[in-house]
C-alpha cells in the first residue's frame, strides 16, 4: 500500500517530452545565442498545459547568490486584465519588484522598470499562463494593444516567452503581425483519444502509470481494456479529470479501507453526484457512451466587447458492444 498521497504526478509521454525539449531549446538559444524565439501552448481545460509550466519552474527554481536573487524561469498566471498598466503591475509583483508596481509615472515607466528587473535577475524564460483571459469581454483593439505590449517585451528583453492558454488563445498572438512572427513554435495538447487502437493504447498506458504512482497496480489492473473504456466514459480522455478520479479513488481506499476494484471507482463517480444510469462504472458495457473531442473550442469577437462569444468544443459519441468493440453513435 502506498505510504502517502502523490499529488498530481507529472506524466511525461512522448509528446510532452518533445514539448519540454522544445522549451529547453528556446532557453538554450537565449543563453548561448541571445535569440528570443517564443512559443504558444494551447489545449482545452484540464489538458495538462499548466502542469508543464509548473514542472519547468520547479526544475529551475530561483537561486540565491552573493549578487542577489537569480530567477532563471519566471512563471505568471494571468487573471482578468483591465488595462495594460494592470498587467505590468501584476508582472512587476510576480518578479519581486521592491515597489510592488507602485510609483510609476505612466505605462512606459512601468514597462522600463519591468525590463530592467527581468534583465537584473537574469530571467532566461517566461511562462505566461491563461492568456485567453485577455480576450474576455474585451474589444479587438484592446487585445491588439496587449499583444503589442508582449511583442515589445520580447524585443526589449530578448527573453523568450512561452504563452499558454485555451485553443482560441492563438487569436491574441496572431492579431499582431510582429508578435505572430516571433511566436513560431506552436503546440496543441489534445485530450487522450480511443477511436484508434494506438490512441486507445496511449490512454491505457496513462492509466497504468497513474495506477503505479498511486500504488493501485498490485490490486487492480485499471488499464484492462474494458476498464479503460469505462474510465474514458467517465473522463472523455481529459487528463485532469482522469488524474482526479484516480486520486479520489486512492483517498477513498485509504480513508474507508475499501477494496480496490471496479466498485471503488463507481463509488467515487457516484460521490460526484452522478446518477447510476450515467455512471460509466455501473452501466452495462453496451450502454456505455464515450465522448471523444472532435473540434476544439473557439472564440469570436462580437460587434462590441460584451458580445464576444466562446464556441464550445464538439465531440463525437461512440457506443461499445459487449465484446468491447466501438461504433459511432
Amino acid at each position: 500500500m502506498a505510504d502517502q498521497i502523490i499529488e498530481h504526478p507529472f506524466i511525461i509521454n512522448p509528446f510532452i517530452s518533445e514539448v519540454l525539449e522544445t522549451i529547453d531549446t528556446l532557453r538554450t538559444k537565449k543563453k548561448i545565442y541571445g535569440k528570443a524565439s517564443s512559443m504558444l501552448i494551447t489545449g482545452e481545460s484540464g489538458s495538462g498545459k499548466t502542469e508543464i509550466s509548473k514542472y519547468y519552474e520547479k526544475k529551475y527554481p530561483p537561486i540565491e547568490s552573493i549578487h542577489g536573487t537569480i530567477i532563471p524561469v519566471l512563471r505568471y498566471e494571468l487573471r482578468s486584465v483591465a488595462t495594460p498598466k494592470d498587467l505590468l503591475i501584476a508582472l512587476l509583483i510576480a518578479i519581486g519588484d521592491p515597489q510592488r508596481g507602485r510609483g510609476g509615472i505612466n505605462t512606459d515607466d512601468l514597462f522600463d522598470r519591468l525590463v530592467r528587473l527581468i534583465k537584473g535577475v537574469l530571467v532566461e524564460l517566461i511562462f505566461l499562463d491563461e492568456i485567453q483571459v485577455i480576450s474576455d469581454r474585451r474589444s479587438r483593439e484592446f487585445v491588439f494593444g496587449i499583444a503589442s505590449l508582449f511583442k515589445d517585451l520580447i524585443k526589449a528583453t530578448q527573453v523568450p516567452i512561452v504563452f499558454i492558454g485555451m485553443p482560441w488563445a492563438k487569436q491574441l498572438i496572431d492579431i499582431e503581425k510582429q508578435l505572430k512572427g516571433r511566436v513560431l513554435f506552436r503546440r496543441d495538447i489534445s485530450p487522450y483519444r480511443i477511436s484508434k487502437v494506438e490512441q486507445r493504447d496511449d490512454f491505457r498506458r496513462l492509466l497504468k502509470l497513474l495506477a503505479d504512482a498511486y500504488g493501485l497496480s498490485e490490486y487492480f489492473k485499471i488499464e484492462d481494456l474494458s476498464t479503460s473504456l469505462r474510465f474514458f466514459g467517465a473522463t472523455s480522455g481529459n487528463l485532469a479529470a482522469t488524474v482526479n478520479l484516480i486520486s479520489d479513488a486512492y483517498i477513498m481506499w485509504q480513508m474507508k479501507n475499501k477494496k480496490v476494484d471496479i466498485k471503488l471507482f463507481a463509488d467515487v463517480v457516484s460521490s460526484y453526484g452522478t446518477s447510476d444510469s450515467e455512471n460509466s462504472f455501473i452501466v452495462p458495457m453496451d450502454k456505455l457512451v464515450l465522448r471523444e473531442l472532435a473540434i476544439n473550442s473557439d472564440f469570436e469577437f462580437g460587434k462590441s466587447a460584451n458580445r464576444n462569444k466562446i464556441i464550445q468544443a464538439e465531440y463525437i459519441e461512440y457506443g461499445v458492444t459487449s465484446e468491447n468493440k466501438m461504433f459511432c453513435l
